[in-house]
């Protein structure tokens, strides 16, 4: 069983899951001398993770070690820009680069959704 608690990581997880190369190679770095380095590296392959740097390796990377290793390669689902999917994702991907800005079509669905539930909310109350 990982002790979780050992990782140096710890309290920096946001940094792991920055797409920026800077953010990329200072999560790179802290693994080095991680006492569970090899641990989160085989979690995240037989997990799949698609995300993050884990175990010292970045996504593409994962997925070359994982082909080598005969395990499926981790795989993520492209956005679907213009749904309120899409808009979730730009929301999380906020959170990681507060310079991220939400897409048009994005931002028309998420609303388009929110003035149609705040509809079906008042029938409802007006039926009551």
């Amino acid at each position: 069983m990982t002790q979780w608690e050992l990782a140096k990581c710890v309290g920096k997880t946001n940094l792991f899951y920055s797409e920026q190369e800077v953010s990329i190679k200072f999560s790179k770095q802290l693994c080095e001398d991680c006492p569970i380095i090899s641990e989160c590296l085989d979690y995240a392959l037989v997990n799949g993770e698609a995300w993050g740097v884990w175990g010292g390796l970045t996504f593409q990377e994962r997925r070359v070690l994982a082909a080598s290793r005969g395990l499926p390669p981790p795989s993520r689902r492209e956005v679907t820009h213009g749904t309120e999917a899409g808009f979730a994702w730009h929301r999380r991907k906020t959170t990681l680069d507060p310079s991220h800005e939400t897409c048009i079509p994005c931002r028309l669905a998420y609303n388009a959704k929110q003035k149609e539930r705040q509809a079906d909310y008042r029938k409802r109350k007006e039926l009551k």
